[in-house]
């Protein structure tokens, strides 16, 4: 069964999880595993049915090469629908009728032999393995895209990594931390209008799943897409908004084409200090979907006036946000404690080119593509053959670490433990969690349901959901922060004399 030409990538972000990995195992399972999706009536009828069944398909598609679409009367037209949307994911897959394990969406929708039915309640997902789960028809679409990464992690534990019970009890998790549902305010007739100039800096795994759920959501008014980047082969393994076709698109061009019931999408293909240089930093809101802690913090440093925070590692995924004058801003929660190597000696350490810093410095800079001479360096460095690096030519030196090193390209996969935090591939149930739960929190706030402060809420995906998932933080113990600093906190004060948070 010929598996999709981005996999490796997805090989990488599962030997991070998996304990005792093993690649031809992994492949062997993937290519004789089929997995049903079941659509009944509600899935096909509102809203929420419908984000949870497109959300389901865009993260399935990406990993197993064979699925199954099962229907039940009034999904018909749903089904081949998601069925296109499969086969444009991976023009790879392979589209049946049956499968032994699937996930059921509407009361009425066919099973299988092991099923897990997915359902929706506004901001509340609804995951069961005994019984089918309800299909709300609100305009609220974060139950119903959480409801479909938690099934997609239920399926992938199934499958491949051997659990017989992934969702003991029925699971209901709320996108709101606590809140009870009840007290959640109704949704305007013309939505909620954003109350400040607000920013997306990140249009990868995280951003683009916070872009698919703000586009479904009853929200009104200007949202900047910050990202200068390409979409790379590799990356489609857990970017929910691509397509196979869409290798090499900006992403936040790409990002920027997601249909939006009010809310206007204006990509900026820049870094953020270039966009901050050219367009000012004025933000009452940010939300942040970057992948290093420098990043975080320099978003930090341009003082946004409320700023959300997403992140994942291994197993592990979560949203924060956080307000300056009160409890943890988010540097708090990145400041290195005790000396760090820089990412340039810490790439060339790995590769065992010590010597070459200076060479991997510029690399890691202009994302430009790594030398021949540095290849074989690089062998010669790591003690393996030429030959085990030559699909790595031409391409970013961090791919090469990060696939090569981390996720086992060059060392054999599950022999790498896990890399560090900043580098690890998650899996695109992981990401798109997190997305799901970033556009969630901006939702809360301009529905004036934001409870205030640094508010921490994580998953693991490898395990039940906590009970109460949800913490606060305190500020950074030592005193450093920026938060704590003077003047900081006079430009602060001086930019928002009206705090945007409280």
């Amino acid at each position: 069964m010929p598996l999709a030409d981005y996999h490796r990538r997805v090989a990488v972000a599962a030997s991070q999880v998996i304990a005792g990995f093993d690649e031809q195992l992994f492949e062997a399972a993937l290519a004789n595993t089929r997995i049903g999706i079941a659509l009944g009536r509600e899935a096909a009828e509102t809203r929420e049915g419908r984000a949870l069944a497109d959300l389901t398909v865009r993260l399935l598609a990406r990993l197993y090469p064979t699925l199954a679409f099962l229907h039940g009367p009034g999904a018909e037209a749903l089904s081949t629908e998601l069925s296109r949307l499969a086969r444009a994911v991976n023009p790879n897959i392979t589209i049946i009728d049956h499968a032994a394990v699937g996930i059921a969406i509407g009361l009425d929708a066919p099973t299988f032999e092991r099923t897990f039915h997915a359902g929706a309640d506004a901001w509340t997902a609804l995951l069961s393995c005994r019984v089918p789960q309800p299909v709300g028809d609100s305009a609220i679409p974060f139950g119903a895209g959480a409801a479909a990464c938690f099934a997609a992690a239920a399926v992938f534990r199934t499958v491949l990594m051997g659990e017989m019970d992934p969702v003991s009890d029925d699971l209901t998790v709320s996108c709101l931390d606590g809140i009870d549902p009840i007290t959640a305010p109704d949704v305007p007739e013309d939505g909620w209008a954003l109350a400040h100039p607000t920013v997306l800096v990140g249009c990868g795994a995280v951003g683009q799943a916070a872009v698919w759920a703000l586009g479904r959501s009853p929200v009104q008014g200007g949202l900047e897409l910050v990202d200068h980047e390409s979409v790379e082969l590799s990356n489609i393994q857990r970017y929910v908004l691509t397509t196979r076709a869409d290798e090499n698109a900006g992403k936040a061009e790409l990002a920027a084409r997601t249909p939006t019931d009010g809310l206007v999408l204006t990509p900026r293909p820049q870094e953020w200090a270039n966009f901050t240089a050219t367009h000012g930093y004025h933000w009452g809101t940010a939300l942040v979907a970057v992948d290093s802690a420098t990043a975080r913090r320099a978003v930090q440093a341009s003082l946004p006036g409320w700023i959300a925070n997403a992140w994942t590692q291994p197993g592990d995924l979560g949203v924060s946000t956080h307000a300056f004058r009160t409890d943890a801003c988010l540097s708090c929660l990145y400041l290195p404690t005790g000396q760090t190597s820089s990412e340039d000696a810490v790439v060339a350490s790995a590769l065992g080119i010590n010597p070459l810093v200076a060479e991997v410095r510029t690399l890691l800079h202009s994302h430009g593509p790594v030398p021949a001479p540095l290849l074989d360096a690089i062998a010669t460095g790591l003690g393996i053959a030429r030959d085990a690096l030559t699909r790595f030519e031409g391409r970013p030196i961090r791919e090469l670490y990060v696939e090569g090193i981390c996720g086992g390209g060059v060392i054999p996969l599950g022999q790498t433990g896990h890399p560090p935090q900043d580098v690890h591939v998650p899996l695109a149930h992981q990401s798109a969690l997190a997305g799901v739960l970033l556009a969630a929190r901006l939702v809360r706030r301009t529905a004036g349901i934001d409870p205030g402060g640094t508010q921490i809420t994580g998953f693991n995906v490898l395990r039940s959901p906590a009970p109460y998932p949800t913490r606060p933080a305190l500020k950074d113990s030592r005193g450093t922060c920026v938060c704590q600093d003077s003047d900081y906190l006079r430009v602060y004060q001086e930019k928002w004399p009206a705090e945007p948070v409280d």
